[in-house]
């Protein structure tokens, strides 16, 4: 992977600076007592020319005279002395260069996090930092330019980082610590601990970005429409322009999302006896421990693992404890795998209570509208639709079910019974309407109730005319074949 360069605020002081409140003072005031002040501000003077034209080694010296001799005099020195140790590292050939190049990198770091509370002291909004954004920072630059990187070593400070940082882990680190934890399992496949470690990595790298990448959607977007007539195939269908902020946010995470999801894929780590393996034991150590068991119940349900003895009997010690959605749903499944329909119906609308997520109250509504569809009740099954749409108006599959409802209920003579297939037709348009990927099931599923319709023949000799017509307390549109 072509390395990335990343600036990073840091800085080096001695431990009595680190005591130091410098908030209000300029570069003047903290170069007052230092005896080599006119060297210093020389130094930054030389080091800069240099370093505004791309000529690192002939800044290294100046700089490393002003990081030495006046750690506190500007952050920037800190911020240009990591980009240029990063470049200079894939630049050179000579293995000891290198070497030093990444020592001097990662004393950067350490002497940043040494002196963290002096240097945040007089730092901007923007140049302020953080334990876990140093250590999350410096677990990059190690993974990506050691020259003799050790994997091990690089996961154990991604973690560290990402631990601190949680949501506000940035996005290029994800990336980076995904890629380790996915090489660290790779090499070590048979070994339990680090293959949960990668399925629980993939799963928090996920959870981060869905979580920013539905941040973005609140910002407001453009929709240009489509024009027809243009010239520009790219032109004939709306475009969706993103806001500055939401652009931003997609751009460092949908990457980060999608290469999780391509690493994860080829790992195989997800294969269902491997989990049952991985969790059978630990399950039964961990039956009062809630938080544990939750997460063990959503790997398992993420991976369509669901339908395992362990699953169930995580869920229910789960529920023993507290009632949690994610109980309430692995309590559900079993009932569900033992036929007791009923049973499973009343835990998932238990979970539907419970939970808070209206894309999961969604999706727990529309098992239920299934159920009740496979059971024949289609009033119920109308009627869970309904709550389904109310918590996500996307779904196309509740649209597709309510028009299958529609068509069983037809009742009468031809043209009676023509009037709910209009009306199921009418459904699948909505479907489409509200969501692009359900477009080839509901197109197919219209042909089949068009075919439905009433002929124009007999309409012709009985003065039936195509309109509005109303079946089922609905209104539809009479349709003519």
């Amino acid at each position: 992977m072509k390395k990335i360069l990343f600036v990073c605020s840091l800085a080096i002081t001695s431990m009595a600076a680190y005591a130091q409140d410098l908030s209000g003072t300029s570069i003047n005031d903290r170069l007052a007592n230092n005896p080599d002040s006119a060297e210093v501000l020389q130094s930054i003077s030389l080091y800069r020319d240099a370093f505004k034209n791309n000529n690192y080694e002939e800044a290294v010296e100046p700089w490393e005279f002003v990081f030495t001799k006046a750690p506190l005099a500007q952050i920037r020195v800190y911020t240009d002395g990591a980009w240029m140790f990063e470049t200079l590292i894939q630049k050179t050939t000579d293995a000891a260069k290198k070497k030093e190049y990444f020592d001097k990198l990662m004393n950067i770091y350490d002497q940043r996090e040494k002196n963290l509370d002096a240097l945040n002291s007089f730092a901007t909004p923007k140049t302020t930092s953080t334990r876990g954004n140093i250590i999350c920072r410096k677990a990059y630059d190690y993974y990506y330019f050691c020259p003799q990187m050790d994997n091990n070593v690089a996961y154990k400070m991604f973690k560290e980082g990402i631990d601190d940082m949680g949501p506000n882990t940035e996005g290029f680190v994800l990336f980076g610590f995904i890629e380790c934890s996915y090489n660290r399992f790779l090499h070590n496949k048979d070994n339990i601990d680090i293959r949960q470690d990668f399925i629980q990595d993939y799963m928090n790298t996920n959870d981060i970005c869905d979580r920013l990448l539905d941040q973005a959607k609140e910002y407001p977007s453009e929709t240009i429409p489509a024009d027809p007539d243009s010239e520009d195939s790219t032109k004939w269908v709306d475009q969706v322009v993103l806001s500055p902020e939401a652009q931003k946010i997609v751009d460092n995470y949908q990457p980060v999302q999608n290469k999780a999801n391509e690493l994860f894929v080829s790992s195989g780590a997800a294969d269902c006896d491997a989990l049952e393996k991985i969790y059978g034991a630990q399950v039964e150590a961990n039956k009062t421990n809630l938080q544990y068991l939750n997460s063990v119940l959503a790997i398992l349900n993420n991976f369509e693992c669901d339908k395992s003895n362990i699953y169930y009997v995580a869920a229910d010690y789960a529920y023993q404890i507290n009632k949690t959605p994610q109980a309430a749903i692995g309590k559900a499944s079993k009932l569900l795998k033992e036929g007791d329909v009923n049973g499973a119906i009343k835990y998932f609308d238990e979970a539907i209570s419970l939970e808070s997520d209206n894309a999961k109250k969604a999706k727990y509504s529309y098992v239920i509208a299934a159920l009740m569809y496979k059971k024949g009740n289609l009033s119920q099954c109308r009627a869970y639709c309904r709550k389904t749409l109310s918590y996500n108006p996307s779904n196309g599959g509740a649209y597709l079910l309510q028009a299958s409802c529609i068509a069983r209920s037809a009742s009468g003579d031809m043209l009676e019974k023509s009037k709910y297939y209009c009306l199921a037709y009418d459904y699948c348009n909505k479907a489409k309407s509200v969501d692009p990927a359900s477009a080839a099931k509901a197109n197919r599923a219209a042909a089949g109730y068009a075919a439905h319709f009433y002929p124009k023949s007999e309409a012709f000799f009985q003065g039936v005319k195509a309109g509005p017509v109303t079946v089922a307390g609905e209104t539809t549109t009479l349709r003519l074949r």
